[in-house]
């Protein structure tokens, strides 16, 4: 059966040299069968309409106004025909986060220890696998018991989506442990000179760590005629400049707002403290330490920032050695990673008033979340909505990563216990605390064993 990718419907519509069109989808393919022309049809429409303004990001589009709209729109086409968690070369320019050559993780079959059933294994298997998933690690008593890949391979890396505001998080506690930062409670205008005459100089490394800076919101159109304020953070060109001239709209520590907007700052002072790019300081002091592979970030232009509040590609098996740190009181091999006292502080819950949020608390700690909750009623989009849980966690002392269309990294310090899903959006019945639910009633079952 013939295909056709986007490169070639390109050049088939004489729109573009597909060799000079970088940040295309070159790796999606659509099948030419009578069932799939009208879908052809529509993203060779998409794909020559996003080469026609591919050229405009040649121009200095922060220079004219119109110019920027039709680089967001640009970009805006492209995201919206690719799969924005596997197809991770769409994302581009990128910077690699140098790792280890340390060998790959292999699983230890959860039945040689007689404490995970494979039962239950394939029951999380088989509703993971018609949700979209297409990795699903699970690490327990400090082995690599379970490793399950759909149309994905163990070496391939994959957009972590908000996962890596947790790394960032981990990030923050470092420089405090080398002397870099003071303390949470510092003002942010100690270290981003920018915010020292506004109202924006109440506001501490805390409110960012805990979303709780009266910032505005990156989903507000106030003062923007066409996109919300995160379309110039997720894929604007200078989103350093963005960043800094944000206002603050309420005091600080009033409530909880999830805003994308705090991580990125927090990785704008960890680059200001260190002298470091967010990629050099990851490295550095997380990636080669823990042996994890080379990674990358995504950069809004080449040498430019990197989007650190939701864009970290990487193995999934490397994330189960940045969480392990939960498990090992920040000590890896013999070396102290992070201090056990910023993990505990990471961990403890911060509520407030929240917006958007049921119960009205937000269940958020430090860059990580403490509680099951709905995302899409926390950000109030759409588009979110297939990303909740319909129960409570059986650990309420569970807490985990989580990242946008259900990427999940939960851990569970009771059971010594890390559980990987990394997939693209989920359907619609998804339950985002089914599989670990599974998992977690299992295991107290057989306490004296787990």
């Amino acid at each position: 059966m013939a295909v056709v990718t986007f490169d070639m419907l390109c050049i088939s519509n004489g729109i573009c040299n597909a060799s000079s069109h970088k940040t295309s989808v070159k790796d999606t393919a659509i099948r030419t069968d009578s069932s799939a022309v009208k879908t052809r049809l529509q993203v060779s429409r998409l794909c020559c309409l996003d080469c026609i303004l591919y050229r405009e990001d040649s121009m200095n589009a922060q220079s004219q106004p119109w110019r920027l709209w039709l680089l967001y729109l640009r970009r805006l086409i492209g995201s919206q025909t690719i799969r924005p968690i596997t197809q991770s070369n769409w994302y581009q320019p990128r910077v690699i986060i140098s790792g280890s050559t340390a060998p790959a993780l292999h699983a230890r079959p959860a039945s040689a220890s007689g404490l995970i059933a494979e039962a239950v294994l394939d029951s999380i298997d088989d509703y993971l696998q018609r949700q979209n998933s297409h990795a699903l690690l699970i690490m327990h008593q400090d082995q690599l018991v379970h490793a399950k890949y759909w149309n994905f391979k163990p070496h391939y890396t994959f957009n972590s989506m908000s996962m890596v505001k947790t790394v960032q998080a981990l990030s923050i506690g470092i420089a405090i442990d080398l002397g870099l930062i003071g303390s949470v409670h510092d003002s942010v205008a100690q270290y981003l000179p920018e915010w020292r005459n506004d109202e924006r100089a109440k506001i501490t490394i805390e409110h960012l760590l805990t979303m709780q800076s009266g910032l505005k919101s990156d989903l507000s159109r106030q003062g923007i005629t066409v996109f919300p304020a995160i379309v110039p953070l997720y894929l604007g060109t200078n989103i350093k400049k963005h960043a800094l001239a944000l206002p603050a709209v309420a005091e600080p520590g009033c409530y909880f707002e999830y805003n994308n907007y705090n991580t990125q700052i927090l990785g704008l002072i960890l680059e200001q403290v260190s002298g470091l790019s967010s990629a050099a300081f990851f490295s550095k002091y997380i990636w080669q330490p823990l042996e994890c592979h080379d990674a990358s970030l995504w950069l809004d232009q080449e040498n430019g920032t990197a989007r650190t509040f939701g864009a970290l590609f990487a193995r999934p098996e490397d994330w189960l050695r940045v969480a392990s740190l939960f498990l090992t009181k920040g000590n890896y091999k013999g070396r102290q990673i992070v201090s056990e006292a910023w993990l505990k502080e990471m961990i403890i819950p911060r509520n407030t008033e929240a917006r958007g949020v049921k119960d009205g608390k937000g269940d958020y700690g430090y860059q990580i979340w403490l509680k099951a909750h709905d995302y899409g009623l926390i950000r109030g989009i759409p588009w979110f909505e297939a990303t909740h849980a319909k129960a409570p966690h059986v650990d309420e002392e569970m807490f985990y990563f989580e990242g946008m269309r259900g990427q999940y990294l939960f851990v569970s310090p009771r059971h010594n216990l890390l559980m990987l899903r990394m997939g693209e959006r989920p359907k619609r019945d998804w339950d985002g605390s089914w599989a670990i639910n599974q998992l977690l009633q299992h295991l107290d079952e057989v306490p004296e064993l787990a």
